[in-house]
């Protein structure tokens, strides 16, 4: 069901003046025309979620469709925000900037350095994110967005290790009078891989329909939302950083012509697709205490055991949506831990 949280509404013109990157075009160059601020949310959820992957053929779904929180919570299910590129703070913290309802980016990828102390091996559990949604300019759209992490640079070749999720918000209004903004949380369904080494980039793709072999066919027109990450916007507490170089377009094609620059003079100065990107944490024990007694003993251990050889979804202790060995070595890891 659609929730709608309306914030103040604000549509500012400001000034655009863009420096050049080395090896990539300002972003005025490209057609993007006057960076403006928009201040009207609308948040939504998605009404399923798939697992996807892009390769050098495309983007395919790779798995079933799921309703979205269906799946089971974990009993470990404290979250912390490893890369920041949505919270707003200071005197820019009066909306997010876009390039007007007449621009067109339905492809965008910014790198993205994840905190320094993100587990490599848990992946990212949920997403935030904000697009602007025009589609044909009047009426709806069904709108599905594609996610992926991936370890290559936005202006360097692809890498083609993508892996992701597919997420249908259903039929969504045109120019709704804001952007859409959403929190999406896999709970067990799964995660996005963490780019090797913390170093990488995320890829955003705007698409209004799914062809039965899989393929994605891309949006009317979209573009993501824009805000600073990090030290980017001088604020120390926001985890992860990014530059300014970003890959957008309006095809599923990486073309170097597409590398722009989004460095601008107005406050922030750095802007990157509005994006945070979450953790699970288990510092509380809550998971390795498996029957829920309040203490984490052999009764723990046997009921895990008993739940994992049946192979139920409650013995995914690592969240990767498959129950195998790899869970019972994340369990008994946790157990060791917390007896």
């Amino acid at each position: 069901m659609m929730k709608r949280a309306i914030v103040v509404t604000g549509l500012v013109g400001l000034a655009a003046g863009a420096a050049m990157g080395q090896g990539v075009r300002p972003a005025e160059s490209q057609g993007r025309g006057e960076l403006q601020r928009l201040a009207n949310g609308i948040e939504i959820e998605p009404v399923r979620i798939a697992p996807a992957v892009r390769g050098p053929d495309g983007i395919r779904q790779a798995g079933e469709w799921m309703p979205y929180g269906d799946s089971m919570s974990r009993a470990c299910d404290e979250l912390a925000m490893k890369f920041d590129c949505i919270a707003q703070t200071g005197d820019c913290a009066d909306g997010y900037f876009f390039f007007g309802s007449a621009f067109c980016d339905t492809f965008v990828t910014n790198d993205m350095v994840v905190a320094g102390d993100t587990d490599p091996d848990a992946g990212f559990r949920r997403l935030d994110f904000a697009w602007y949604w025009t589609c044909a300019g009047f009426g709806t759209e069904s709108c599905l967005v594609a996610v992926f992490t991936q370890d290559s640079e936005p202006c360097d070749p692809d890498s083609f290790d993508y892996s992701g999720w597919l997420l249908d918000f259903g039929t969504l209004s045109c120019n709704p009078g804001g952007y859409y903004i959403t929190n999406v949380d896999l709970s067990t369904a799964g995660t996005w891989p963490v780019p090797d080494a913390g170093e990488g980039s995320y890829a955003v793709f705007y698409a209004r329909e799914v062809t039965s072999s899989g393929a994605l066919v891309l949006a009317t027109c979209a573009q993501p939302m824009l805000w600073a990450t990090g030290e980017d916007r001088g604020d120390p507490s926001a985890p992860g950083t990014q530059g300014p170089e970003q890959f957008g377009g309006t095809d599923q094609t990486h073309d170097p012509e597409d590398c722009g620059d989004l460095t601008f003079g107005d406050c922030p100065t750095e802007l990157g697709a509005v994006a945070g990107f979450w953790q699970e944490i288990c510092s509380d024990c809550g998971y390795a205490d498996f029957n829920g007694d309040g203490s984490v003993n052999t009764l723990d251990f046997s009921a895990f055991l008993n739940d994992w050889a049946s192979g139920a979804e409650s013995a995914n202790c690592n969240g990767d949506s498959t129950v195998n060995s790899q869970d019972f070595l994340c369990f008994l890891n946790l157990w060791n831990e917390c007896r």
